[in-house]
């Protein structure tokens, strides 16, 4: 399948991706940031140096993408409006505001931004509605009335009249510690797979290590492409990625509980050595996928056979074998085009009815 990449544009710069060292912060800004709402997210995936410092998609389907445009600035000092608005240099366009905005004006995926952020490491001292406010957030409704038009002006006179403050625009202060990065993103690692595992064993370095190293593979890739899967393979760290990893260094309370009745019912159903091998590799296989992922494909997939197999149980269907060759008919072809072989089905239906009826 070949679709349509929705932020195919030129990129505006590439020497954040071609001097990584330099921006290592934002790349564990990135980490920190879908770990800490992977739970909270279906699908996703997440870009390091893609017309932004990061830019985050909440789907995987380019058609139904949106986007949220993320530029980090680790600056030591507070960020006020001078901060904001000052040029580097003469040249037009060069202020830290011009340049996030800049970053999606007028441009062919500007309609699927969300939200436009300025992630600084200091807290703003921007002028506020409520003077008394202490805010991690700040949107324009929350600045106050002169303060939203001397950051108009600016803008203005850098990018020209026609050029407007984006609604979508927040400044957001970093939860992520400008020294102790590394760690906060460990420690994040651990506590969203308590979230998602309560009481299993884990290995959050091989985790991080194992993220951390995809990303930075990512993020150096400076090239330009049309194609919307080829960006995703190249380009981006993808929720099914991250819980690929998670569950292959994740070993998960009761696993022994849930593989005994597996082996039950595969000597139930009369398979040969090699054959209960190959359908418990499938099993397992799509046991994590079902735990880690998300998708609104995943949980059709899994309402469809459960559904089938109570049509079946309320039958008094009573041989596994028959349960298994009937609900594997039954099924629409949608999902079961989605499984590699019979193996893969047959383990996915083994699988539903041990968590169904736990």
């Amino acid at each position: 399948m070949s679709s349509t990449n929705p932020l195919f544009e030129a990129q505006r710069e590439k020497a954040g991706s071609q001097t990584k060292g330099k921006y290592d912060y934002q790349y564990h800004w990135a980490l920190f940031k879908v770990l800490s709402e992977h739970q909270s997210r279906e699908e996703y995936a997440v870009f390091v140096e893609l017309h932004e410092d990061v830019v985050i998609s909440d789907s995987l389907e380019p058609d139904k993408a949106t986007f949220e445009f993320n530029q980090v600035k680790t600056t030591s000092k507070n960020m006020s409006h001078s901060e904001l608005t000052r040029k580097k240099n003469k040249v037009k366009g060069t202020s830290v505001l011009a340049k996030l905005v800049n970053s999606t004006n007028s441009k062919k995926y500007s309609s699927k931004i969300n939200h436009l952020n300025l992630i600084s490491i200091f807290p703003f001292t921007l002028e506020l509605k409520e003077k008394s406010l202490e805010l991690e957030k700040i949107t324009l409704d929350d600045l106050s009335d002169s303060q939203v038009k001397k950051l108009e002006d600016a803008i203005k006179d850098e990018l020209g009249d026609k050029v407007s403050l984006p609604k979508n625009l927040q400044f957001v202060v970093s939860n992520l510690s400008a020294k102790n990065y590394q760690n906060d993103v460990i420690a994040s690692i651990s506590t969203l797979i308590e979230k998602m595992f309560p009481e299993s064993y884990c290995k959050p370095n091989d985790i991080y290590r194992l993220l951390y190293d995809e990303i930075n593979t990512k993020g150096i890739v400076t090239y330009d492409f049309s194609n919307w899967e080829e960006l995703l393979d190249k380009k981006a760290l993808t929720s099914n990625t991250i819980n690929t990893v998670i569950n292959r260094f994740t070993n998960i309370k009761d696993e022994g509980k849930i593989q005994s009745q597996f082996e039950e019912i595969a000597k139930e159903i009369d398979l040969t050595i090699i054959s209960r091998k190959k359908l418990s590799h499938h099993f397992k296989r799509y046991r994590m996928d079902k735990i880690g992922n998300k998708s609104v494909l995943q949980l059709e997939i899994t309402q469809n056979i459960v559904k089938l197999i109570n049509a079946e149980l309320n039958t008094g269907e009573e041989s596994f074998k028959n349960l298994i060759d009937n609900v594997s008919k039954s099924l629409d072809d949608k999902y079961k085009g989605t499984f590699t072989d019979d193996f893969h089905l047959k383990a996915a239906i083994i699988c539903e009815y041990i968590y169904d009826n736990e």
